[in-house]
């Protein structure tokens, strides 16, 4: 994470130094990503870079952190409009991400899904982790619409619709028709709705 200093930069400065970050990682891979490129559009010192991040990685995370930050709170106030749903929620979620994806902003965050493809998902969850995204929203689900049996229940529940919608975000993003990624996501969503152990028939 970024450095007491960084945060103590004129706005203007941080925003950008972040947007040259973004513009460089969506232009070349991680691994061929350069500080020299960064710092010189950014018109910073190789040397005051080192003062905000510890290197390459760590700038990368936080860029990363930064999205989820902005899915995080999209996602809150999906549950407040679908009350708690969960599933609607998710699905709500895709449907805005999708229909988002002509921004300029949102254009970049897929250049970098496409640059990194592979790398990108765990990156992300890692940079904040599900338990963390679980606690920032857990207060807005509402439990009784789901079949709670145990106290981690509901974690582990928010836990699987994470790692099923956030593969199918990022496929949808990168092609050119999402109707496709769509509706397996929406298959998806519907075997977990109904569970996969089929019930025993009633004698």
């Amino acid at each position: 994470m970024p450095s007491a200093t960084f945060f103590h930069l004129p706005p203007a400065k941080r925003e950008k130094l972040l947007q040259c970050a973004r513009e460089e990682f969506s232009r070349v891979s991680f691994d061929e990503a350069s500080i020299n490129r960064i710092v010189h559009q950014a018109e910073i010192s190789r040397g005051s870079f080192y003062m905000y991040f510890t290197d390459k990685a760590d700038l990368f995370r936080y860029l990363l952190q930064c999205y989820l930050d902005e899915l995080t709170q999209m996602l809150e106030k999906l549950l407040t409009r679908e009350q708690g749903d969960l599933f609607a929620a998710f699905e709500a979620l895709f449907q805005t991400l999708v229909e988002r994806r002509g921004d300029a902003a949102a254009q970049q965050f897929q250049a970098i899904l496409h640059r990194n493809a592979g790398v990108q998902q765990g990156a992300l969850l890692r940079s904040a982790g599900t338990h963390s995204l679980f606690a920032a929203l857990s207060g807005h689900i509402d439990a009784s619409r789901l079949s709670i049996r145990r106290d981690e229940d509901l974690e582990d529940m928010f836990h699987i619709l994470v790692s099923v919608t956030a593969p199918a975000l990022c496929a949808a993003l990168s092609h050119t028709d999402p109707q496709p990624v769509w509706d397996r996501f929406c298959a998806q969503l519907d075997i977990l709705r109904r569970g996969m152990q089929r019930r025993s028939e009633a004698p």
